[in-house]
């Protein structure tokens, strides 16, 4: 089992996961196996991140997989006689037959792993039935446009003065950049998916902006309405100003406010916009429509020219600011929605609607490592999490 030569094949984490004694030391947790592992590591320390990796992956697996072909079959049982045989034949025949069984869930289950977790991009026949691929896309600048064009590598938080002044400052210890923009009459400010953003208007407004999110506000309310334009969502707490108020204009609706809290979702790729009421009041009217009054923990949805009107709990719609998302029997392809803003992903979702029954309940952090996020993501909905480059897969 000690053999050096056979120890430098393992290179990487499916490396890990194809191998017949790891799977069958995470099943059963052989002593022996445990040594022949802590050993290996300690000739090959640079390779604990990637078995880390593998064990976790593990952890997660379901031992459920489609029925192996005829050829998986006989290689499948040359593997584990091969595994069973070497090195353990003063084991008592009983457990023999024990390690040989739990030998044969673990190579398949390896095989599986092993098969799609090193699938070259766009081989979709390769892959097992039930899977989603995704690609984790090139991350765009976050823009600001006023007289001129600002491009931003990361989250940025944006402060416009009273004296047309607009602050920039990047986020984790990023640079400052101030821009005057008092000849400017309109600003725009475009967070890409994969970014997020802060803003404070002139008048001590504060905005949060999620990902895929265009907003345009002046640099100055010099008018009797303070009025900005929305197309993607964002958190606001609107600063009371009574003889002025507050407006927001989406494609499908406008809000209007003296003082008050709430989320506005208004994507222009989504069947319905929403808006949840925290604090205050606000009224909203769509162009055809009379106007309706909202009070707090309200949420009025807007799809294809119909309202409805709801009691919400809030902290659901307004938790991605703070970077997490809260779940509750959540359809999968709809958290794969959200995440794909979040983080500037890719689903062919819409291929498999047999996930439409997979759900998630519990509450997620949106770190910035998303191979955390997906695999939290699998461990709820009970699905598989795999990874190769910037391709990666959702499997039952």
């Amino acid at each position: 089992m000690n053999d050096n030569k056979e120890k430098t094949t393992i290179q990487n984490c499916s490396d890990f996961l194809a191998d017949d004694r790891f799977a069958l030391w995470r099943l059963t947790g052989d002593r022996e196996l445990e040594t022949f592992w802590n050993d290996f590591l300690k000739t090959r320390p640079e390779l604990k991140g990637e078995f880390e990796k593998a064990a976790g992956l593990f952890a997660g697996l379901h031992l459920d997989s489609e029925p192996l072909s005829d050829i998986e079959t006989e290689h499948l049982r040359q593997r584990i006689r091969a595994t069973v045989g070497q090195g353990r034949r003063h084991r008592p025949a009983r457990r023999l037959v024990a390690y040989a069984a739990a030998a044969c869930l673990a190579l398949a289950a390896g095989l599986s792993l092993h098969h799609y977790y090193n699938g070259t991009k766009g081989a979709r026949a390769d892959l097992p039935p039930h899977t989603i691929v995704g690609e984790n896309l090139e991350a765009k600048d976050i823009y600001l446009i006023t007289d001129d064009t600002t491009a931003f590598e990361k989250n940025v938080f944006v402060q416009v003065n009273e004296s047309g002044q607009t602050i920039v400052h990047e986020a984790n210890g990023g640079k400052t950049t101030i821009l005057e923009t008092g000849n400017a009459k309109m600003n725009k400010l475009v967070v890409p998916y994969g970014k997020r953003s802060q803003l404070t208007l002139p008048d001590g407004t504060e905005v949060w902006l999620n990902s895929g999110t265009v907003l345009e506000f002046p640099v100055a309310f010099t008018g009797e309405t303070r009025e900005i334009h929305l197309s993607g969502e964002m958190y606001i707490e609107v600063a009371e100003a009574r003889n002025k108020p507050f407006v927001v204009h989406t494609d499908g609706f406008r809000v209007q406010v003296y003082g008050t809290k709430f989320n506005i979702s208004a994507y222009s790729d989504d069947d319905a916009q929403s808006i949840v009421l925290v604090e205050g009041n606000v009224s909203v009217k769509a162009d055809s429509d009379s106007e309706m009054f909202m009070t707090p923990h309200d949420m009025l949805t807007y799809s294809h020219s119909r309202w409805d009107r709801k009691h919400v709990d809030v902290t659901a719609y307004l938790s991605w600011k703070d970077s997490y998302i809260m779940l509750d029997h959540t359809p999968v392809d709809e958290v794969l929605r959200l995440l794909k803003r979040y983080y500037n992903l890719s689903f062919n979702v819409h291929d498999d609607v047999s996930f439409a029954a997979r759900t998630c309940t519990g509450k997620i952090y949106l770190s910035d490592n998303l191979d955390d996020v997906m695999e939290t993501i699998a461990l709820l909905s009970s699905t598989r999490y795999m990874r190769n480059e910037k391709t990666i897969y959702l499997q039952y």
